[in-house]
């Protein structure tokens, strides 16, 4: 009586292998279309608050007499506070929802938000600090030949208040999600860290224009700051230390100015 011979051992198929291995989800998820309807929200938001802007002011002149002071002009940037902080919101919500309900993925993990490796925190807060020192030290070498939109706008305590608590407890997140978060892994996709890193910069700082015009170096300081930025996102391929050097940044700057408000006595 023979043994029966061994059967052969089994060959994996390479290609029955692949096809049950699961697909790694790209990076980022969303698509370049994606970005372009952000714009465009983002642009019908501005109008729609704009609008409901004007109707709030006429609503407050025909009802609600008692409360007309706040449509004086020095009192006119509580509504341009809440312009913003809307608009934020707003466009915060479609990047989540985008990113949660469009393709079922997870927020922050879609984003890199954090990187491969533990970082330190403490690292990145003095380079935004710095930053700041640097860029304030720099504007009393090039002094404004007229005043900016955003300094009339922060000579009222109030506004100057409620923008410094906006450009702390919002600007950074949100401003970071928008254009080293949803913004820059589409553009690097398609062209490369050097254009995702140029493009990011200057659409950051082409936001801030409109707040800084008339003030070149304030304009030339803001691009460096969004080049620094940008290339902390690129380096670290991770969202949170851009967004760690972002609120030191602005907590310092909003800092020393309200010190200065306070120190120049200016009535709450």
């Amino acid at each position: 009586m023979t043994d029966n011979p061994a059967p052969p051992p089994l060959v994996e198929n390479p290609e029955q292998s692949e096809l049950a291995a699961p697909a790694q989800p790209s990076f980022p998820v969303w698509s370049g279309w994606d970005v372009v309807f952000l714009f465009c929200f983002a642009a019908f938001s501005v109008m729609m608050l704009a609008a409901g802007g004007e109707v709030a002011k006429r609503l407050v002149h025909a009802k609600f007499p008692s409360v007309r002071f706040l449509l004086q002009s020095p009192n006119e940037g509580i509504y341009l506070f809440l312009f913003q902080a809307l608009l934020d919101l707003l466009i915060l919500l479609f990047i989540y929802f985008t990113i949660t309900l469009k393709y079922n993925a997870a927020f922050f993990q879609s984003l890199k938000w954090r990187p491969r490796s533990e970082i330190r925190v403490s690292r990145y807060i003095p380079v935004g600090i710095v930053l700041a020192l640097a860029v304030l030290g720099t504007s009393t070498l090039f002094p404004n030949p007229q005043e900016s939109p955003i300094e009339k706008l922060l000579k009222v305590p109030l506004t100057a208040f409620l923008f410094a608590t906006l450009g702390v407890l919002v600007a950074p997140f949100v401003e970071e999600v928008v254009f080293r978060g949803f913004l820059y892994p589409v553009v690097e996709r398609r062209l490369g860290k050097t254009s995702a890193l140029v493009v990011t910069a200057l659409l950051f700082s082409g936001v801030h224009v409109s707040q800084l015009w008339g003030s070149w170096p304030a304009i030339v300081l803001i691009t460096v700051v969004g080049f620094t930025l940008s290339s902390v996102r690129a380096y670290t391929d991770a969202l949170l230390p851009s967004f760690i050097i972002h609120l030191s940044y602005n907590s310092t700057i909003c800092l020393l100015f309200l010190v200065g408000v306070l120190v120049q006595g200016f009535p709450l």
